[in-house]
């Protein structure tokens, strides 16, 4: 039987001090990690940092303008928190369709972005928000773009020697939408997800954010339609219009999920249903 070393840290520096060793991994609740290390269950694997006692990385803080999670909140908890509802609703929404009841309790949102995963719920969200993540280790920390982050699938700017210590964004007051299309409404990995931050003035669209996921090699930027957009009124030629443009932005694959062009449709078919949902409440 394969020995399966853990380090276990109460603090964050002592997190940090563990995780500048050699061939260390962190572990948060490990649905992905997990999974991935499985397959090698006869080779030694590296040790284990469980995160789940460093207290810090679990907080959410509301300050003026801007909000700060740790990285250890899982999809449950920022399914049900109040403060995540109001000012970052298309994230509690994408956290509330992910997986099925025992994942979303395991799951977190700092494993769901270091995955690194074009498919990943959260991360769409996170690029309309602006998200912004915090990477700390025992030589400093530095805060990098969620946009910047990304470098393909399953590859992220992050040394080994980093953690994501906090995800912070601005205040949004359920100012869009999260949208995902999976073969199942549980238990499913997202074949295409679409989300959006808009800002109103006077019935015209003052600013947008559009983010695409499992169309392209990471989550991407509609920029194309965005600019479209802004300074217009939601018609239905503009809609229409803004559908065709979207529709060429999403550079999606063949896979075992799905076919390229059903993918590309989809990603239009996903926005129009948003939009028309975030108009009728606004």
């Amino acid at each position: 039987m394969v020995k399966h070393d853990t380090i276990n840290p109460t603090s964050l520096k002592g997190a940090l001090e563990s995780l500048a060793g050699s061939n260390i991994i962190p572990i948060a609740g490990g649905t992905d990690l997990l999974v991935k290390l499985h397959g090698q269950y006869d080779k030694p694997w590296p040790s284990l940092l469980v995160l789940e006692r460093v207290k810090p990385l679990h907080k959410i803080q509301v300050k003026k303008n801007t909000v700060a999670i740790g990285p250890l909140l899982t999809f449950s908890d920022i399914e049900q928190s109040t403060e995540l509802k109001k000012y970052a609703f298309q994230l509690a929404e994408a956290a509330s369709v992910a997986g099925s009841t025992q994942i979303r309790n395991r799951a977190t949102i700092g494993g769901n972005v270091a995955n690194g995963s074009p498919s990943g719920d959260l991360l769409p969200p996170l690029y309309v928000l602006g998200a912004k993540l915090r990477l700390a280790s025992v030589n400093g920390s530095r805060t990098v773009p969620v946009e910047d982050f990304f470098e393909g699938p399953g590859r992220t700017i992050k040394n080994k020697k980093e953690l994501i210590t906090a995800i912070e964004f601005d205040k949004s007051y359920k100012a869009g939408f999260f949208n995902r299309l999976a073969t199942r409404k549980a238990l499913a990995i997202s074949k295409v997800s679409v989300a959006a931050n808009i800002s109103l003035k006077k019935n015209r669209i003052e600013n947008i954010k559009i983010a695409l996921g499992a169309v392209a090699p990471t989550v991407i930027r509609a920029y194309e339609t965005e600019e479209y957009l802004k300074g217009k009124m939601l018609n239905d030629d503009v809609l229409d219009k803004a559908i065709g443009i979207i529709t060429s932005e999403a550079k999606p694959i063949d896979d075992l999920r799905s076919l390229a062009e059903y993918r590309k449709e989809m990603v239009g078919v996903l926005f129009k249903r948003g939009i028309e949902k975030y108009m009728q409440v606004n």
